[in-house]
């Protein structure tokens, strides 16, 4: 990835939130997109505030969005993508945190899928 400084200080500005790390780093793990519901269930975040997080990473570039449907995936572009690849070394130096446990929520709401699909919407209901 050619990366000039001011587009990395862009990159790192956006991942500096916390849920947005987050986000990041489940979409690392699923190269075909997660559902925004899927998403909200993982991080057990409100899904607004999910929305909001991953409309800030659009707009900083680091995600991109496809409709299905009712259903919206959101995936990381491929060059941020694979920067990202780069890093995530640094996530396997982290103590057992809450990115494993957002692995672990991900992986029991991705058995819910259908040929691959989402097809059912939020499933915890104080997320909604």
């Amino acid at each position: 990835m050619n990366l000039d400084l001011n587009r990395l200080r862009e990159l790192f500005a956006a991942l500096a939130d916390r849920t947005r790390l987050r986000i990041a780093h489940l979409l690392l793990r699923c190269e075909n997109g997660l559902c925004v519901c899927e998403l909200t269930d993982a991080l057990e975040e409100p899904q607004p505030n999910v929305s909001r997080h991953l409309k800030l990473m659009k707009q900083a570039g680091l995600v991109k969005e496809r409709r299905e449907g009712r259903w919206t995936y959101c995936c990381l572009c491929e060059p941020v993508r694979n920067f990202l690849l780069t890093l995530s070394c640094c996530f396997e130096e982290l103590p057992a945190t809450e990115l494993v446990r957002d692995q672990h929520e991900l992986r029991k709401r991705l058995a819910l899928r259908r040929r691959g699909k989402c097809v059912v919407g939020i499933q915890k209901p104080a997320l909604r």
